[in-house]
């Protein structure tokens, strides 16, 4: 019950996922390219790339992002991203 796919259907991207899992949310970008996925539904609420991947040694993946205003996920191309809420 606490697995979504807030972007399922006719709103997802062909060849990127979202998925939410309690307060994690996991981008799986499939693509060539940089994906922005909105998730109207969490704009305002604080989230941050989780801090295992943060302090990693992907230099790819530390460039993903979440703009609070929007509730928009920006992910790199062929990159899984996972975001935990900030706090």
């Amino acid at each position: 019950s606490a697995l979504s796919f807030p972007l399922s259907g006719t709103d997802e991207t062909p060849g990127v996922i979202t998925m939410k899992l309690g307060d994690l949310v996991v981008v799986f970008n499939a693509t060539p390219e940089r994906q922005e996925q909105r998730v109207a539904a969490l704009a305002g609420t604080g989230h941050r790339l989780h801090p295992v991947q943060a302090a990693g040694g992907d230099a790819v993946v530390k460039t993903s992002s979440y703009a609070k205003g929007s509730g928009t996920f920006t992910v790199p191309a062929r990159t899984v991203a996972v975001f935990t809420t900030a706090g």
